[in-house]
C-alpha cells in the first residue's frame, strides 16, 4: 500500500520536528557571543548577565534572552536588588539602572573602568574601579568616597552598612582595602598573587580568590592563605553557605568547596569563565567569553540548549516542497 502525498507531507513534518528536537536543524546557543563579564540571580526563574558592547540577556525561567541596552559600554558587574530595581557598571565610568521596565543611564562621577557594584540596599550601594575609584548610592546619587588607594579595584562585598571588603591589582600583586563603617582603610593580604573576586558569607567567614588560582579565606580576624591552582586565574567565587561554594575562571575551571577541601569537578567547558552565581545549592550558573553559559543542576555543570526559532526562509522552503509533492501526487492520479 503506498502511502497518501499528506501522509509523507504531515510525515516530513514529524521528521523535521524530530530533527528539530536532537538539535539537527535548530541552532541550540547563548543569545550572544560577546563576552558575558558578570550575572545575577533574583531568583531561579529570574536572572541577569551582562558582558562586553552593553550586552544584557534575561533569564525568564525558560531561556535567556537578548534586553535592550542604553549603551555600547563594555559592562564588567551587575547586581539586582529585587525584580525591579537593579544596577549594572562598566567601562568609562558608565553606570546602568533597570527600573522594572527599562535598563537606563544613569550620571555619576566617575570616568574611569568601574569594575564591580554590590547594593547593600535600595537606599546604600557601593561601586569599585580602577584608579582605587569608589563612589557610593545615597538613594538620589552616586558620590565620590575616599579611597586609600589609587591600584585597581576588582570586586567589592558588604556584609551590611558597616562591614565590607573589597580587592584588586597592585602591578601583580594584590590589593585589599576594608569599610569599618566610617572609611576604607588597607587591608594585608596573605598571598602577593593578584586578587579578582571577594565573597563574605558573614562577618567572621570569607573568601577571595585571584591569579595562579590563588584562594584565601577570612575567620574574623585574619586572611590565610588556604590553596592554589596554579595552570588558572579564578576570576569570581560564590558561596552558598560556609559548606557549598564555587569558584571559576580561565579555560573553564571550576573548583568547589565541601567546607573542609577545594576540588575541582568535572567543566563542560574550555572557554573563560567570568562569573558565577548560585541560586541554592542545586541551581547555579556561570559565564564568560563568546557568549558561554553554562549551569549546575545539582549533580554537574552542563552547557544548557536554549532553541532558537527555525528561520522563517527555511519553513518557507518546506512548505513549497510539501505543495509540490501533492500536486505531482494529484496529477499522477489523473493520469492513471
Amino acid at each position: 500500500m503506498k502511502a497518501s502525498p499528506l501522509v509523507v507531507m504531515f510525515s516530513l513534518c514529524a521528521g523535521i520536528l524530530i530533527v528539530n528536537a536532537e538539535g539537527g536543524f535548530l541552532n541550540w546557543t547563548s543569545p550572544t557571543t560577546n563576552i558575558l563579564t558578570s550575572v545575577y540571580m533574583v531568583n531561579a526563574t529570574d536572572g541577569w548577565a551582562v558582558g562586553y558592547n552593553g550586552a544584557i540577556i534575561r533569564w525568564n525561567g525558560t531561556d535567556w534572552n537578548n534586553v535592550i541596552s542604553p549603551t555600547t559600554e563594555h559592562l564588567e558587574s551587575v547586581y539586582m536588588v529585587n525584580a525591579t530595581e537593579g544596577w549594572a557598571v562598566g567601562d568609562n565610568g558608565t553606570i546602568i539602572r533597570w527600573n522594572g521596565l527599562i535598563w537606563q543611564n544613569v550620571a555619576n562621577p566617575a570616568t574611569d573602568l568601574l569594575h564591580s557594584v554590590f547594593m547593600v540596599n535600595a537606599t546604600d550601594g557601593w561601586v569599585m574601579g580602577q584608579s582605587g575609584t569608589i563612589i557610593r548610592w545615597n538613594g538620589t546619587d552616586w558620590t565620590t568616597v575616599l579611597s586609600p588607594t589609587t591600584e585597581t579595584l576588582m570586586s567589592v562585598y558588604m556584609v551590611n552598612a558597616t562591614d565590607g571588603w573589597a580587592v584588586g591589582i597592585t602591578g601583580w600583586a594584590p590589593t585589599m582595602i576594608r569599610w569599618d563603617g566610617t572609611d576604607w582603610s588597607k587591608a594585608t593580604s596573605p598571598t602577593t598573587h593578584s586578587l579578582y573576586s571577594v565573597f563574605m558569607v558573614n562577618a567572621s567567614d570569607g573568601w577571595a580568590v585571584g591569579a595562579v588560582g590563588t584562594v584565601i579565606h577570612w575567620n574574623g580576624t585574619e586572611w590565610s592563605h588556604i590553596t592554589s591552582f596554579p595552570t588558572t586565574i579564578l576570576e569570581s567565587v560564590y558561596m552558598v553557605n560556609a559548606t557549598d561554594g564555587w569558584a571559576v575562571g580561565l579555560y573553564g575551571k571550576i573548583i568547589h568547596w565541601n567546607g573542609t577541601i577545594w576540588s575541582t569537578p568535572t567543566s563542560p567547558t574550555t572557554e573563560h569563565l567570568e562569573s558565577v552565581y548560585m541560586v541554592n545549592a542545586t541551581e547555579g550558573w556561570a559565564v564568560g567569553y563568546v557568549g558561554e553559559i553554562i549551569r549546575w543542576t545539582g549533580s554537574n555543570w552542563i552547557i544548557p540548549e536554549f532553541p532558537t526559532i527555525i528561520p522563517i526562509s527555511l519553513l518557507t522552503s518546506l512548505t513549497l516542497v510539501a505543495v509540490i509533492i501533492v500536486k505531482t501526487a494529484s496529477k499522477r492520479r489523473k493520469n492513471l
